[in-house]
């Protein structure tokens, strides 16, 4: 990355001038990305309900890392999921287990990461169970959300995201109190910088969203867009035609506790989406997949009582957003791979979301 000129970038985006089209097609950009980016940053690896056992685990990848976080008695520890001897990865999944044991040799670990068996090795002089631990990562939570990261330096969670939840709960939302309603894998043919851009405005939402555009009032000066230093948050209120049932297209109901719609990106790759209605919120990790392919996880939560079918149609709402997304985001990627024009013109007034996207990722890649 050093041909690049970080202040020179950095100014061009205060005038609007995007990152050019190679910062989403090629290789080395992504290798860059992997290791300042993905392995710098707080990556989600799923919901603390799943670990509230003693044993209970979920595996995930951290800038392509293996990692499992378990739950021992002194709480949730994370350690690179990968075996001291022949570096296969330990831990499959998610579930519960008394013990870590590796399924190629059976090198066997406790809930704190410690050697406890590797068959053969006592005929080994030299060898100590205790040099070969499984290897410590940061492991803390978010409210309901756990997440890892790979930089002994980081600093807290805390930190970085700590104010999204009061923001979180002026929306009427109990985060605390939801239940994991499905989780889906899903694939994108477009860069995942592509994608959050998109994801990070609404000025494309009366033109490509008509049903999300009826439920939420998206006029610029209603919906409000805030950039934090490590995240970023767009809270929109419920339009009263749709309130009332006036509205021109078919939607969910929208009647509900919840009365905001937020929307938020914690840097790099995690967002949070909230409706208003009944109590829901859906999280998506967002991870590359070569320099022009994503793929990701979705998990859609709902509170306790909400209603079965309430949910699957607010589930099918959002996933007609997202089908409208895709169409956009594809044809944006096949544009960025041709490199015709080589940047775009951001507006300032209505996508400085994307601004302060891209500008975190010009101070991650370029010194």
């Amino acid at each position: 990355m050093n041909r690049y000129d970080q202040q020179e970038l950095l100014r061009g985006l205060d005038q609007g001038i995007s990152l050019s089209s190679v910062w989403y097609t090629g290789d080395s950009i992504l290798d860059h990305e992997i290791l300042k980016v993905f392995r710098k940053s707080w990556q989600y690896v799923g919901p603390i309900h799943e670990l509230a056992e003693v044993g209970d685990y979920i595996s995930s990848y951290v800038g392509e890392i293996p990692v499992v976080v378990v739950r021992n008695e002194r709480g949730i520890e994370g350690f690179v999921n990968v075996c001291r001897h022949r570096r296969h990865e330990v831990m499959k999944g998610c579930g519960n287990a008394k013990l870590m044991q590796c399924a190629y040799h059976a090198w066997t670990y406790d809930l704190h990461g410690c050697l406890k068996a590797a068959p053969r090795a006592d005929r080994e002089a030299t060898f100590n169970p205790g040099d070969y631990p499984l290897l410590p990562l940061k492991a803390e939570r978010l409210g309901p959300f756990v997440f890892v990261n790979a930089d002994p330096d980081a600093l807290p969670l805390e930190h970085y995201f700590g104010t999204v939840l009061e923001i979180i709960s002026a929306s009427g939302l109990d985060i605390e109190n939801l239940k994991l309603w499905r989780r889906e894998a899903w694939q994108s043919e477009a860069n995942w910088k592509t994608l959050l851009e998109n994801f990070l405005e609404c000025y494309h939402c009366p033109v490509a969203h008509p049903g999300f555009s009826a439920a939420i009032d998206v006029d610029q000066d209603s919906y409000r867009l805030t950039a934090h230093e490590w995240f970023s948050s767009q809270v929109g209120n419920v339009r009263q035609s749709a309130l009332q049932g006036k509205s021109k297209v078919p939607l969910y109901d929208v009647r509900g506790v919840v009365h905001q719609a937020q929307y938020h990106l914690l840097w790099p790759n995690f967002t949070i989406s909230i409706n208003p209605g009944f109590p829901n919120l859906s999280v998506d990790l967002w991870q590359p997949d070569g320099p022009g392919r994503t793929k990701g996880i979705s998990e859609q939560f709902f509170g306790p009582d909400v209603d079965e079918t309430w949910a699957e149609e607010l589930y099918q709402f959002n996933k007609t957003v997202g089908e409208e997304d895709d169409e956009l985001t594809n044809s944006v990627q096949r544009s960025l791979k041709a490199g015709i024009p080589a940047k775009g013109r951001l507006l300032t007034n209505c996508e400085h979301l994307i601004v302060h996207f891209q500008k975190l990722v010009v101070k991650a890649l370029v010194d």
